[in-house]
């Protein structure tokens, strides 16, 4: 009877598997490893903040979460991790680029206006936009200012304004900045006198408060993080507790089948709330 519990518990866990990553595995026309594993999918993910992740970083992360699953159930004695690890092996990976994503996007947001503020101050010096520029990012920092150096670079080569800001916004993806790109575009034509660029500023402005909103957001979301942490190591008590009450000389969860296959089911339970609550108190940057 226990061997045919391990084989329903081993099957399901392979089910759920297969479910995560056939989609991905279809998604193109041929069947390839990188598909299978969705590295095609978490690829994308990361070029959309200017990561260019390698087939071989990706397989790093892969193997790192199989390894440490592994340690697990080779230190636990407990090989039905093995089954949880294979299901982690699709999912870190994601995780991790995700979160990396979230901060490059976030560090984008709170460094622009300051470098939106210089150019802004060059303009009344330099009242023309490939001039003003290129001044203002020999003073510029942070990891916005090779967006600037760029379009600094197409303007002074004689790219059209229009194509250059079409690529700036493509690269920041900031709603906000469009408004700013088409005063800007208009101040170009019009002249750039006090009305112009008290209109700049207003925008500039705009996106500094959306900015001091998401910190707040991101204060509160980080002590409710705390607190799903308190919850969950609370909940992890209970196993803990229940572990000494042997039956015999076994331990419930590490020497009794239904107390391995319990833990794992736990363990699996405990990573799929902390993602998920990740997931819901992390704004989507993606749409400021």
């Amino acid at each position: 009877m226990s061997l045919w519990v391990s084989y329903i518990y081993f099957f399901a866990l392979s089910l759920v598997t297969l479910l995560l990553v056939i989609p991905n595995a279809n998604a193109g026309k041929g069947f390839t490893l990188s598909k299978f594993l969705g590295y095609e999918q978490v690829r994308k993910e990361a070029e959309m903040v200017g990561w260019s992740l390698t087939f071989r970083e990706f397989a790093f992360l892969v193997m790192f979460s199989v390894g440490l699953i592994g340690l697990i159930a080779l230190f636990t004695g407990n090989y039905f991790f093995i089954a949880l690890g294979a299901v982690l092996s699709f999912t870190l990976p994601r995780t991790i680029v995700l979160k990396v994503k979230r901060k490059i996007r976030q560090n984008v947001l709170f460094d622009l206006p300051s470098n939106l503020r210089l150019f802004i101050s060059k303009l009344t010096d330099f009242p023309n936009v490939q001039k003003a520029l290129e001044n203002a990012v020999l003073d510029m920092d942070g990891v916005t200012k090779p967006i600037f150096e760029k379009a600094s670079n197409q303007l002074r080569v004689g790219l059209p304004i229009d194509r250059v800001f079409e690529e700036m916004l493509s690269e920041l993806k900031i709603r906000k900045m469009e408004d700013f790109l088409d005063k800007l575009r208009m101040a170009q034509m019009e002249g750039f006198h006090p009305q112009s660029l008290d209109s700049l500023k207003e925008t500039v402005d705009e996106i500094g408060e959306d900015i001091t909103q998401i910190q707040e957001l991101d204060i509160e979301a980080k002590s409710k993080r705390k607190q799903l942490f308190t919850v969950i190591g609370m909940a992890w008590m209970m196993p803990v507790m229940m572990s000494f009450m042997n039956n015999g000389n076994a331990n419930v969860f590490l020497n009794t089948l239904h107390g391995q296959i319990y833990i794992v089911s736990f363990a699996a339970a405990t990573l799929f709330s902390i993602g998920k609550g990740d997931d819901y108190l992390s704004l989507n940057l993606d749409k400021i």
